[in-house]
């Protein structure tokens, strides 16, 4: 290719024009709060400056996985499987000169010139002679390098053996066949063509199926004669009959052998094709204009016989252009700069274009895109079809093409042509006179550039594209060619295919020799596109050292070069190594691993946010470029890991952004090798041998640890990726980890039957503990579980599964010597993605279970690597743990495949399975009773049936699953002292499961209507989850039984797994210890489980494949990509206002009142069977959320009691569902309330999720999925999770956990953990357990946390390393803690369980430390700093649940004793509600949950009975008044979207009365649940019964 000259500066400037738009920030920003936010309605707006989780990647499920790769997927088919060359010609001339055929009758004058030559002009023979050397003349000119035969007047032996000799010639590729028979007969009707005999004395007719048989495939015919459409029709009647036949006229064998290696019975004969004259009825035309060949003129020196037609037709003739001065046009028709050479310049284009435009795009390609020769004939036979028809003559061809004699573009045509002619005088008489080029593609782009601003895909696609792609070849036009190509491709996949299809590949393909620096960004932008439609053309561009190109640009030292240039280089040079070894061994031998590793560390530290997105994606792509460098390419990832690349990603696992943390997993996954020699020392066969080599194995140790804490990061992508890391890692240590496995379950085994040895001997020493009793030997069995570690990891608590850390079995009796909770957070350690790993999973094990020291506050990248060194040292190590890093992988796999989304549950399950396990949960037990043996999915030994509970668990265990030790009782279940322990909606503090002398009690005394006996927290036991096991899929295998404390995964359902193999037995008392079997699995039992794909790398290669480029890059997203992700689309500016304008009527409402008077329960609706867990109102819509135990969600419009949707928090599962898991959810909260709210969902178990869509039947989507503690690892058990939200800073607080100390305060915008507050200074022998976290309202930066040792602490989260301010209003644990109520800064109410509510200003308080002399609270012991009120809210106590309104004085309380009062923020009484009243019916059960609506003066409050009802607060007890609250006159129900009566509701009042009942069932409407949902009450004014008679219906 010539170097490029410089373009003038209009050009210039069209490529910074694209540069521009390609370094354009490409996001969709929410137009409706950046324009909102100044408005009336700001105040509102700025509570919310953010909105979470609308970004493609939220995505938490599982069932858009494989969904997600047929939407709007293109399939390009511009490749073509076989590319044929001409290789050999046949030149056939039966001229006959001097002797005309019977049959034709010449004119006078007529056409004579064969072939340019008068035949009469010389001797006959010396004539036939000079046309045949000019006829392969003008051949050699389209294919000057295929081996041409020629036969002059020849007979059928002459024929035969031509055809023969240039078969043999060509091999396996085409043959050219052209027949002149203008001195012979026409063809027959039975397919024959004349030639003659030896002596010239007949015509000998030679059929076609005979010269075909001769020829073989593939082959092309020229038939030059009259009525040589005769051939045509024969031959289609001969490829008609010839699958029938089956015998006659086969194929040739060289045909037969192709077709059987292509793999296909095609068609023998669609390789062939045939090129005729004229029609089966027709003559050739005999005009003198003409020559006699006229068809064969046109096919091979089409230029001039264009332009002398075109002279003989126009004005021209008249201004002196003769044919001679045609023939004497300048220059050369390879010389583009030259008349004749431009003239050929343009027909090609003008050519190409009407084929492309005229022609299906498959026939296109093959006849003009796969073969040179082929190509060229066809572009001249359209001009033979344009010159023939006017002379009554109609070329004829197989495959037929339409009509395109009449196509506007001959036109251009006439122009170009006309312009070069009226300058052909001035140039033939002057040498030294300048040619003026055409304009013909200038005004050609100028069109195409029209099309591109108004054109689309559903649009007919643009006629110009075949001239940009002919004008690449023209330094002149070429950048702007570019950049207007590359906003073509912009335009999506359709586009890149168009635009391949037409031919581009090879013309981008040789512009990447060019040196200019003007096309590299244009350049490597439209690389950008092809590969990410096309893989396969990374195979290309290592042929021709594309790489070097795309190398260079990252590299490049311009300052002009940004880096979204950067990124897509870097993209390009990703797809190239992308399964491809040639490619990366290349790239890395062109120093692409030292050119990344520099601009990676050139980028750090990372600046959050990045100064731009382009930022951003170049370290994105750093990361997956060096990934799929290194992607099992052991050589290059050991250099990799020496040059310093795990440390560079490891140090990345904690930037601010979700994207760039999965590409650094990504990164250091593809550092692991997961193809490994193969172990022949072993007597396993593969895939369980495989194990690193010995200069790999310390490496890949190293980086499975540096991402152990990984497990626990928030974002769903990461863990992802971490996933496909853990996959390549078991298969690159398949021995090793099949070791681990084994010894694992040993321990198992051995520690069961420990415990079961101690409980036999507690027995004989304590006989009472039989029986009734058996809680207290439960009890000291868990006990006595060693301090320094189960399950084979270290003493103290670790970073959960995730760390490979366990902390140990603690009880909550304030006895906290023996555990250690890990590390405490620092200033320096406040932006991390996960909470970093405690001292324990960082240092090597020791002894000692009392660390005194914790890690220093380093970035979290300098700890990875240095712990991790240390990884591998020696300790004394308690008799049940293992130092080992595959023991500590083995918990995380598991963390994996439990994980609260499916999506990575389903990726971790598949983990297992690449280890030849397979994880199923254990079936629920039932006893003799016929009840479930589960409760929460935790055994409850009063429920098996016998009286030795830890014995019959440890019997089952042995043959079935790893049951816990301890018990737990129902959900619901409230406290001796009549306090619920699940807690309430305001109060975040939730046991999931009571003590098991509760359910003890429960079993021997029967149930009344009265609380049970007092029993403290600190005799309750932690939450438990769902018993699972490991069961080998090996051929001889053994089971590993587990019980993992983690939720239920969508992907596996409740059924009892096949065991195919002899159940695990305990050893003997006394014997030696069972060594695991061998697992052995040979390759043919057992298949290979493939490595999950990676979900960041395909997720970041389609953004590409999308318009990058504005407008079509908004358009896109509002139109496909909405359809692909319907959450990212922009939020209605006129509907968010509106529910703006809502909002702040509601707060008016709020506001004004002043004097509140609770009136009678407005609606009540009973829910089902189970207890409701947690409550919460919908900002705007007039519906609740509830949980029940089961941990099912259930919104519900409480106007008519209709179940608008119901669906399990864990799964999205519906009610009707019974194999669910039961997941107790005790929080839930609303998220993005301006923009179309999702509800969050913290269990007890710490498990997050987030719904969107939750308000619509069936179409509720999980948003995201997060652990927002850390926690144990069977048999140890964790605090129940306490939570808080912060909606202005899209916080969310947890604590909980096995480091209930400790609280976590996770980031949802940038998905990562920000900050981490202890409640104690490290080495504190028994830190505190958090279990209500208050933020304030005022000022969020004021956190409390009120601990089970009954002392509140108040921190400033900017300031985390102590508290603020302590206080101990109450000797026991705060059962509910409120901060600001109604706005009211430093005003923090608290309420003890015996029913006392105390009011603190916190100005007033001391900051002392609390001590137990200072003086109590109402005689309870506290301390009495900064009390300014005590009030006795319930003189029988039971207080369960506390909450207060955000924007109105109000206080709400409730009990286990069905009592709900209401209060003012001063501490008065507003009114009460109980079951007993003598006023109408009320369904109140024992409170277990509150809350207010955000907005509106409306209380739910809900209970063990499944009842939730809503109660109204007003100013004015007769109603009408300007504060009275009115459900059926607020905006809130017509605005929302819901239909119903415009009848107004009055005011209730408290005073004697009855109200009428009625009992309307679910609604099977379209918001209505699903059959098998159960019935509802609702009780009403009876004035509202018309309205609530009305179904509602929901929008999103």
């Amino acid at each position: 290719m010539e170097d490029i000259e410089p373009v003038d500066r209009e050009v210039g400037e069209s490529s910074a024009g694209l540069t521009d738009e390609l370094s354009r920030r490409l996001t969709i920003k929410d137009v409706a709060s950046s324009s909102a936010t100044s408005g009336p309605h700001g105040e509102i707006l700025n509570s919310q400056t953010v909105r979470l989780l609308c970004e493609e990647r939220h995505s938490a499920g599982d069932e858009n996985l494989d969904k997600r790769q047929l939407v709007n997927r293109v399939v390009s088919k511009w490749r073509q499987k076989e590319k044929l060359k001409t290789t050999a010609v046949a030149l056939v001339l039966c001229l006959n000169i001097g002797v005309d055929p019977p049959d034709v009758i010449k004119i006078s004058p007529c056409a004579r010139l064969e072939c340019w030559v008068d035949p009469m002009s010389m001797q006959p023979a010396k004539a036939l002679e000079t046309i045949g050397k000019n006829l392969q003349a003008q051949y050699e000119r389209w294919q000057p390098k295929a081996k041409y035969k020629m036969h002059l007047d020849p007979t059928v032996d002459d024929v035969k053996k031509l055809c023969s000799t240039c078969r043999k010639a060509a091999k396996n590729e085409r043959v050219l066949f052209h027949y002149n028979g203008h001195g012979v007969p026409r063809p027959t009707v039975n397919g024959e063509i004349w030639v003659f005999n030896s002596r010239y004395t007949q015509y000998i007719p030679l059929s076609i199926y005979e010269l075909q048989s001769w020829l073989g495939n593939p082959c092309i015919y020229v038939l030059d004669c009259s009525a040589a459409g005769v051939i045509i029709n024969a031959f289609r009647a001969f490829m008609d009959q010839r699958p029938q036949h089956g015998v006659a006229g086969l194929p040739a064998p060289h045909s037969t052998s192709q077709a059987s290696a292509t793999g296909g019975a095609a068609d023998p004969l669609r390789e062939v094709i045939l090129l005729a004259a004229c029609g089966a009825s027709e003559v050739l035309p005999q005009n003198p204009d003409l020559p006699a060949d006229v068809f064969t003129a046109c096919l091979t020196t089409p230029i001039k016989v264009a332009l002398r037609w075109f002279c003989s037709r126009s004005l021209l003739r008249q201004d002196g252009i003769t044919k001679e001065l045609i023939d004497r046009i300048p220059g050369r028709q390879t010389e583009r700069k030259t008349p004749l050479g431009e003239l050929n310049w343009i027909f090609t284009a003008i050519t190409d274009t009407i084929a492309w435009n005229m022609l299906p795009k498959a026939l296109f390609q093959k006849l003009f895109r796969s073969d040179l020769l082929v190509a060229s004939l066809f572009r001249n036979f359209l001009l033979a079809e344009r010159i023939m028809t006017t002379a009554g003559c109609s070329p004829v061809s197989y495959p037929r093409l339409p009509p395109t004699h009449s196509h506007p573009m001959w036109q251009a045509w006439d122009m170009a042509a006309e312009m070069c002619l009226m300058q052909l005088p001035t140039l033939l008489s002057d040498p030294g006179a300048d040619f003026m080029p055409s304009p013909f593609f200038s005004e050609q782009l100028t069109a195409f550039e029209l099309w591109l601003q108004h054109g689309s895909r559903d649009k007919k696609p643009p006629e110009q594209l075949p001239i940009v792609l002919q004008v690449l070849l023209s330094q002149v036009h070429r950048l702007r060619a570019l950049v207007l190509l590359g906003r073509f491709l912009d335009m999506g996949p359709w586009a890149v295919d168009l635009a391949l299809s037409v031919g581009i590949f090879p013309y981008v393909l040789k512009l990447l020799q060019t040196t200019s620096s003007d096309l590299r960004s244009t350049l490597v932008f439209i690389w950008c596109k092809i590969l990410a439609l096309d893989k396969s053309c990374q195979a290309d561009l290592v042929k021709d050292n594309g790489h070097l190109y795309f190398i260079k640009h990252l590299d490049s030292n311009d300052g002009q070069v940004d880096s979204y240039s950067r990124a897509q280089a870097c993209f390009v040079l990703c797809v190239i190594c992308d399964a491809h070894p040639k490619g990366q061994a290349l790239c890395a031998g062109s120093n692409l691993l030292a050119v990344l590793l520099k601009w990676v560390r050139s980028m750090f530290p990372p600046q959050v946010p990045f100064p731009s997105s382009g930022h951003a994606l170049l370290l994105k792509w750093l990361c997956l470029c060096l990934g799929k460098l290194c992607q099992d390419m052991p050589e290059i990832s050991l250099m990799a890991i020496r040059e310093g690349a795990a440390d560079l990603l490891v140090n990345l696992l904690t930037v601010a952004s979700p994207e760039i943390r999965a590409s650094a997993v990504f990164g250091l996954g593809c550092l692991v090798h997961s193809c490994p020699e193969l172990d022949t020392s072993s007597q396993m066969d593969h895939p369980l041998n495989m194990t690193p080599t010995d200069d790999r194995l310390p490496a890949e140790q190293l980086i499975a640890n540096a991402v152990r804490q990984v497990v626990y990061d928030p974002s769903v992508v990461v863990r992802c990726e971490l996933a496909v890391l853990y996959a390549r890692f078991v298969r690159g240590h398949a021995s090793h980890v099949h070791e681990a496995l084994q010894m694992h379950q040993k321990k198992l085994v051995d520690f069961v039957r420990t415990q079961h040895q101690q409980q036999q001997q507690q027995q004989l020493h304590h006989p009472s503990l039989s029986g009734s009793g058996s809680h207290s030997l439960v009890r000291r069995s868990v006990d006595s579980i060693p301090r320094s570690g189960i399950l084979g990891v270290p003493g103290g608590a670790g970073a959960g599964g995730g760390g490979g850390s366990v902390a140990s079995t603690d009880s909550f009796d304030g006895d906290r010597n023996s555990g250690n909770y890990g590390t405490r957070s620092s200033p320096d350690r406040r932006r991390s993605n996960t909470p970093p790993p405690p001292a324990s999973a960082l240092t090597p094990p020791t002894s000692s279970t009392h660390p005194t020291s914790t890690p220093t506050p380093h970035a979290a990248n300098t700890q990875h690597s240095e712990a991790l060194s240390s990884s591998s040292g020696s300790g004394s190590l308690s008799p049940f743990r293992s130092p080992s890093t595959y023991a500590a992988l083995l918990e995380s796999i598991q963390m994996l495949a439990l994980d609260p989304s499916p999506k990575v549950a389903k990726m971790g399950r598949e983990v297992l399975r690449i280890s030849q396990y397979e994880l199923s949960f254990v079936p629920q037990l039932t006893s003799v009773g016929g009840s479930s043996g589960f409760v929460n999915g935790t055994a409850s030994p009063q429920r098996l049936g016998m009286p030795n509970a830890l014995s019959s668990m440890t019997q089952s265990l042995r043959k079935r699953s790893w049951l816990p030790g301890s018990t737990t009782g129902q959900s619901t279940s409230v406290s001796n002292s009549g306090r619920f322990t699940p807690g309430a909606a305001g109060s975040s503090s939730t046991s999931a499961a009571v003590a098991a002398a509760t359910a003890t009690t429960a079993s021997s005394t029967p149930m009344s209507g009265s609380p049970p006996s007092p029993l403290d927290f600190r005799d309750m036991l932690g939450f438990s989850r769902h018993p699972y096991m490991l069961t080998s899929t090996g051929a001889r295998g053994t089971d590993l039984q587990l019980n993992h404390n983690h939720a239920f995964d969508a992907t596996e359902s409740i059924q009892e797994p096949s065991i195919s193999h002899p159940p695990v037995s305990s050893p003997a008392a006394g014997a030696p210890p069972t060594n695991s079997s061998t697992i052995s699995a040979t390759s043919s039992l057992t298949p290979v489980i493939p490595i999950p794909a990676s979900v960041v790398y395909n997720l970041s290669k389609e953004y590409f494949s999308r318009p990058m480029l504005e407008p079509q890059a908004s358009a896109w997203s509002e139109t496909e990509g909405v359809t692909l992700a319907p959450w990212i689309a922009s939020v209605d500016l006129k509907r968010k206002v509106k529910r703006i304008e809502e909002i702040e009527t509601g707060l008016t409402r709020c506001h004004a009142l002043f004097s509140p008077k609770l009136r009678e329960q407005v609606y009540s609706m009973e829910t089902g069977s189970d207890a409701i867990t947690a409550v919460c109102f919908h900002p705007y819509h007039p519906v609740v959320c509830i949980s029940d135990s089961r941990g099912f969600i259930k919104v519900i419009n409480y106007y008519d009691s209709s179940l608008a949707n119901a669906f399990h928090a864990a799964t999205g599962s519906p009610l009707s569902e019974q194999k669910a898991l039961p997941t107790q959810v005790n929080f839930i909260r609303q998220l993005n309330e301006q923009d179309g709210p999702m509800l969050l969902c913290g269990s007890v178990d710490g498990a997050v999720r987030i719904w969107r869509n939750y308000t619509l039947k069936d179409s509720h989507h999980m948003a995201t999925a997060l652990q927002a503690v850390t926690i144990h690892l069977p048999p140890a058990h964790g605090h129940p999770t306490a939570y808080e939200w912060s909606q202005s800073r899209s916080l969310l607080f947890a604590a909980g956990g096995s480091h209930p100390e400790m609280v976590y305060c996770w980031d949802l915008h940038y998905e990562m953990c920000s900050n981490m507050i202890p409640m104690s200074a490290p080495g504190t022998a028994a830190p505190p357990c958090v279990e209500r976290i208050v933020l304030g309202q005022t000022d969020p930066n004021l956190l409390i946390a009120s601990c089970h040792d009954a002392v509140i602490r108040i921190f400033d989260v900017r300031n985390n390393r102590s508290p603020a301010l302590m206080l101990q209003p109450f000797r026991q644990a705060a059962t509910g803690v409120v901060f600001e109520p109604n706005g009211r800064p430093n005003i923090m109410v608290t309420a003890s369980e015996r029913g006392d509510m105390c009011f603190i200003d916190l100005r007033m308080a001391s900051s002392s430390s609390p001590s137990a002399t200072h003086n109590g609270v109402a005689g309870q012991g506290g301390s009495s700093d900064g009390v300014v009120r005590v009030v006795l809210a319930h003189s029988k106590g039971g207080l369960s649940a506390l909450v207060a309104h955000s924007h109105a004085p109000l206080l709400a309380s409730g009990t286990v004793n069905q009592i709900v009062k209401v209060w003012t923020d001063q501490g008065e009484a507003v009114g009460a509600i109980r079951a007993q009243s003598q006023l109408n019916s009320h369904k109140v059960g024992p409170v277990t949950c509150m809350s207010f609506h955000s907005y509106q003066p409306l209380l739910a409050a809900a209970g063990e009975d499944s009842i939730c009802t809503v109660y109204a607060i007003d100013n004015n007890p007769m109603g009408g008044g300007s504060g009275s609250f009115n459900p059926a006159a607020t905006s809130f129900a017509s605005s929302a979207g819901v239909s119903r009566s415009t009848s107004v509701m009055p005011s209730v009042v408290l005073v004697s009365g009855s109200t009428t009942t009625s009992t309307p069932s679910f609604n099977s409407s379209s918001v209505g649940p699903s059959p098998q949902a159960p019935n509802a009450t609702a009780t009403v004014h009876p004035s509202a019964q018309a309205s609530s008679s009305s179904s509602s219906s929901l929008t999103a």
